[in-house]
Formats: C-alpha cells, sequence, structure tokens
C-alpha cells in the first residue's frame, strides 16, 4: 500500500491534478458556502470561470511556462482573493531556484496583507482588497497571518531542495566509499597475485635458472676434455644445447611472471652465508678471491640478503660469459649499510657463452634503488675487467624489505 501511494505521488499527472484541486477545492467551496468576493465583480460565475482556468494553467504550465502560470495566478488574486494559485507558484519556482518569480509572488500576499491592515479602515469595504470580515484578513492579525503564510511556501520549497541535496550528497558518498572499497579488494587481490608471482619467479630463477647453468657448463667442461671419448662429447654438446634452449625459454616465462617491487618473503641469506657460496664456485672451477670486512655481522639483515643475493648473479655470470672463470669480492660493511665490488675478465668477442634471462642484474638494480642504493654493472675503462658495484645505504625501520624474482 505504501509503495503504491509513493508511485502515486511520483508520477507527473498525479501531481497536477492535485495541484488543480489545490487551487479549484477552495473556490468550489467558497462558491457553496458564500465566503467569496464582496465587490462589485466578479460576479459568481466569473469567479468560478477565473478560479477553474487558473487551476488548468498553473497544473499544467507551471513547470514549462513558469512566467505565464505565475502572472495568471497573481491575476487570480487579484481577482478573486484567492492565494492559493500563488502558494502553489512560489513552492514550484522555488523548489527550480527562480528566485526573481518566487519574490514576485510572495511581494504581492506581503503588499496585500500590508494594504488590509492600514488601508482598510480608510478605504471601506468593497474596495480593490476587499474581503469577508469573518476571515482574518483585517488588522494586525491579518498582516502577521498573510505574511507567514506568504513566506511558507518559500521555506517548504528550500527545505525539500536541502534535503534532496542532502540526500544526493549521501548516494554519492555511498558510491565513492563502495568504489573505494571495491579498488580496495582489487588491489588487495593484485597485490596477492604479483606477490606469488614474483614468489614463483624467483625461485625458478634460483632455483631452476643457476642449475641449469651450472650443469650446462659443466657438460660443456667435459665436452672439450681431452680424455672424453666421442660418445660422451656429443652427448654433453647436447646437453649444452638443451640449457641454452631452458635457460632460453626460462627468460620467457620469467617475463610474464616476474614483477619487480613487490614485498617479498623475510631475508634468507646473510653475509655470512657469502663465504660458503664462494666456496660452492670454487668448486665448479671459478677461482674466486674473496674479502669479507669483519664488520659484515652488523649489517643490516635485509642488506646482507640482498648482497648475498648479488654476489650469487655475480658469480654465476662470471661462470657462464667471463673469459676466464675468476671473479674478485670484496665487501665492506659499515652502520648497517654495504658496499660491494666484483670483478671478473671480460668474455672474449669471438667465444661462444650461455644466454642469460637479462633479468637478474636489472631486478636486483631495481632492489637497490628502491631502499635509495645504486647498482651497476659495465666494463671497466680499459675494457679488460667487467666490474659490478653495489652501494646500499642503511635502511629505516619503516622501510619494508622486497625483494625482487632474481
Amino acid at each position: 500500500m505504501v509503495q503504491r501511494w509513493q508511485q502515486l505521488f511520483r508520477s507527473r499527472r498525479s501531481r497536477d491534478v492535485m495541484v488543480a484541486l489545490v487551487i479549484a477545492g477552495p473556490a468550489a467551496v467558497g462558491l457553496s458556502t458564500g465566503l467569496h468576493r464582496v465587490a462589485p465583480t466578479p460576479t459568481p460565475a466569473a469567479f468560478a470561470a477565473i478560479s477553474a482556468l487558473c487551476a488548468v494553467v498553473v497544473a499544467v504550465w507551471r513547470r514549462e511556462f513558469d512566467w505565464v502560470a505565475t502572472a495568471a495566478a497573481c491575476a487570480t488574486f487579484a481577482l478573486t482573493d484567492l492565494p492559493y494559485a500563488i502558494y502553489v507558484m512560489t513552492y514550484s519556482l522555488t523548489r527550480r531556484r527562480r528566485w526573481p518569480l518566487a519574490a514576485a509572488g510572495m511581494a504581492l500576499l506581503l503588499v496585500w496583507s500590508a494594504h488590509q491592515a492600514l488601508f482598510e479602515q480608510a478605504l471601506g469595504a468593497g474596495s480593490q482588497f476587499g474581503f469577508e470580515p469573518s476571515l482574518p484578513a483585517n488588522g494586525l492579525n491579518g498582516l502577521v497571518y498573510w505574511a507567514l503564510a506568504a513566506v511558507a511556501p518559500f521555506v517548504m520549497g528550500l527545505a525539500k531542495n536541502s534535503l534532496e541535496e542532502a540526500l544526493a550528497e549521501r548516494e554519492r558518498h555511498a558510491v565513492q566509499s563502495a568504489e573505494r572499497q571495491q579498488r580496495l579488494r582489487e588491489s588487495t587481490l593484485r597485490e596477492r597475485g604479483l606477490i606469488e608471482r614474483a614468489r614463483l619467479a624467483s625461485l625458478m630463477h634460483d632455483g631452476v635458472g643457476h642449475h641449469v647453468s651450472v650443469m650446462a657448463t659443466t657438460a660443456g667442461a667435459i665436452s672439450v676434455d681431452a680424455a672424453a671419448t666421442e660418445s660422451i662429447r656429443q652427448r654433453c654438446e647436447l646437453i649444452v644445447e638443451v640449457g641454452r634452449e631452458a635457460i632460453v625459454q626460462l627468460g620467457e616465462v620469467l617475463d610474464v611472471l616476474s614483477t619487480p617491487d613487490v614485498v617479498g618473503d623475510e631475508a634468507r641469506f646473510g653475509t655470512a652465508d657469502v663465504d660458503s657460496l664462494v666456496r660452492d664456485y670454487r668448486s665448479l672451477g671459478v677461482d674466486v678471491s674473496c674479502e669479507v670486512d669483519e664488520s659484515a655481522d652488523e649489517c643490516d639483515p635485509a642488506t646482507g640478503d640482498l648482497c648475498y643475493r648479488i654476489v650469487r648473479e655475480a658469480l654465476s655470470n662470471v661462470l657462464r660469459h667471463a673469459g676466464e672463470p675468476r671473479a674478485d669480492v670484496r665487501l665492506t660493511c659499515a652502520n648497517g649499510g654495504a658496499r660491494l665490488t666484483v670483478t671478473s675478465p671480460l668474455a672474449p668477442r669471438n667465444r661462444p657463452s650461455l644466454p642469460g634471462t637479462g633479468r637478474g642484474l636489472r631486478l636486483l638494480a631495481e632492489e637497490a634503488a628502491l631502499v635509495s642504493g645504486s647498482l651497476t654493472a659495465e666494463p671497466a675503462v680499459d675494457e679488460n675487467r667487467f666490474v659490478l658495484c653495489a652501494h646500499l645505504p642503511p635502511r629505516d625501520g619503516d622501510n619494508p624489505v622486497r625483494r625482487s624474482a632474481s
């Protein structure tokens, strides 16, 4: 039932009919009871015709032709003393913020009430604004009554506008809040997906990439061994070729999975693990000279983990690309920061080497930049050595540990 009534009031035709009844209803009551204008004109027939015409004009034209409807309401009031059409127009004009027309309707009612209060006794009955004395139209009471009646539709229109604006603002805030919540959920899901993809890429690069490189390099070394038979050489060359294809495909997979600048796991390695890493590469035939400062144990755990991974990436590149499997590692720590240098011979131009994914050092450089550090890897000035240099400042307590997929 409530919804049916709400639908009824939302219909434009229903509102037009109600406006017409608001104007014509009091006129019909005035004619039936004799409480209509007592001046010589208009006659009851003219009174009814004017009221009916005003009801139709105001009901139909108050939106599209509001100035015509306002003129009709004011003229009807001047001829019949019925203010209801002006009430309707004042409210309608205020709702659409047509302030001059709304002020004109209110001014007419206020001037009329002031005239009744100040000049009625002097002019006598039957004047331009004559009215039944039984209604509160005379004296100070009439002035207050009609003044309040003139302002009331204007105040109601303002209140309705304010209420609609408040509801619209509330709905807008609700929509914005829902959009923010949706973006937050999408961001959380996307961040979780990126973290998982980065973790998988890191595991593949650390576990698969390095091991495939070591296997392919070892097979290549066996294939050139003088003690190896022809069958062994062919099989080792096949292993090297397959290893190269696997590394290329691994790079394509890492391009899809890996995303830099995502929050990773806690530090898993430190500067104390560099010595064991060097021993592993020495067992693979790499001549590694390593010098780690005694203060390395005081290095920040996240910085130590990054130093370990940089050394591991550098030694892996030496094993794959260097002309001679030789490297010189220097690590110095101070005040929680670190400075790392890895030097190795350049690879001869005519010597084929295992292809790399091209992501390891680049992602490590991006990770170093996140903590306001730097990582460079380029040939030295004499072009006989390849130098990797990393400078990692102390990390703030609020700076999160971030790991790349290297």
